[in-house]
């Protein structure tokens, strides 16, 4: 419970601690009293009982005591509180980006991945923002949660990881149907090791660009079943023809699909123009029998990103 892991775990120690150590002293004191009244005051030792009408000093004793305790308990909350929220300057910016079940983190290269990638002892603000719903970006292991709130900006956690390792990223907040499975990881790393990986993920970003502008179909292919695990697809569609919240992409290019769209139901064949129009406006032709629950992509993919991802759906047949 007490580990020291992050920057941020002092600033919640601390508080704990006190309140927990005050707490017990009272819990010890009190019930000491109160088997000692329950000695002094049996009816064996005060036959005759007699009525108390107060007792000034004790009187101003339990209201001046518990005062300090609660502006104590406010003051050492505050004062965690106050660091928790300065970032130092320099600090890495990590966009962070949650949807319906999973974690975006977009990197200031426009690297982007699934899973957050830090070096050790280097100060990272997390910028934190929803697409859809409610979340809440938490790390057990270094004592941070943030919510995100849709429509709400300037959102942030920051801490600084003391050791390289691997630890567990939830969401906090009940956000639907696959909530439980909306978790990630961390992974904290030497800055040789976090310059190398940020360096070959940006050449995957250049790749994918070139490959959607040449057209070259494998490497599209490949590029895209990365993308779709990165950015969360995989979350809602399946691709072995197993039912999820969306539609499986096994066997979907190509196929006529029965869709709702402003009420009434029509036929359209999966092509590439279909692909993208649901990406970008998937509220308006609804796969019938799913519910409209896929947030727009506006923004969050670009031309090259729904080109290679078009590519992977196609090779699922």
């Amino acid at each position: 419970m007490l580990s020291r892991l992050s920057s941020i775990a002092d600033a919640i120690n601390g508080p704990i601690l006190f309140i927990a150590a005050t707490s017990l002293v009272m819990l010890i004191g009190i019930t000491a009293f109160m088997v000692y009244f329950a000695w002094r005051y049996h009816r064996r030792r005060n036959p005759h009982p007699e009525d108390i009408h107060g007792h000034k000093v004790l009187e101003i004793v339990w209201t001046v005591v518990p005062t300090i305790l609660a502006f104590g308990f406010f003051w050492y909350g505050w004062e965690g509180y106050k660091y928790i929220k300065t970032v130092p300057e320099g600090a890495m910016q990590v966009k962070v980006t949650g949807r319906m079940w999973s974690w975006l983190h977009e990197y200031q290269n426009g690297v982007q991945s699934a899973e957050l990638y830090v070096p050790v002892n280097v100060p990272v603000k997390l910028n934190l923002e929803s697409q859809d719903v409610l979340h809440s970006y938490y790390i057990p292991a270094f004592k941070v949660k943030q919510d995100a709130v849709p429509g709400i900006p300037d959102l942030f956690l920051w801490f600084s990881a003391f050791e390289t390792g691997t630890y567990q990223v939830f969401c906090a907040e009940y956000c639907g149907l696959s909530h439980s499975a909306m978790w990630t990881k961390v992974h904290v790393v030497t800055q040789e090791e976090f310059d190398e990986w940020l360096r070959v993920e940006g050449e995957k970003v250049v790749q994918i660009q070139q490959a959607a502008e040449s057209g070259e179909g494998e490497n599209l292919h490949i590029l895209g079943e990365a993308l779709s695990k990165t950015k969360g697809c995989n979350a809602c569609h399946s691709v072995d023809g197993s039912k999820l919240i969306g539609p499986t992409y096994k066997g979907l290019y190509g196929k006529t699909e029965t869709v709702v769209t402003g009420g009434q139901e029509r036929e359209v064949v999966v092509n590439d123009a279909y692909i993208k129009h649901s990406m970008l406006k998937p509220t308006d032709d609804i796969v019938k029998g799913f519910q409209p629950l896929m947030p727009s992509q506006e923004g969050m993919v670009n031309e090259a990103e729904i080109k290679a991802l078009t590519a992977y759906i196609k090779s699922l047949q």
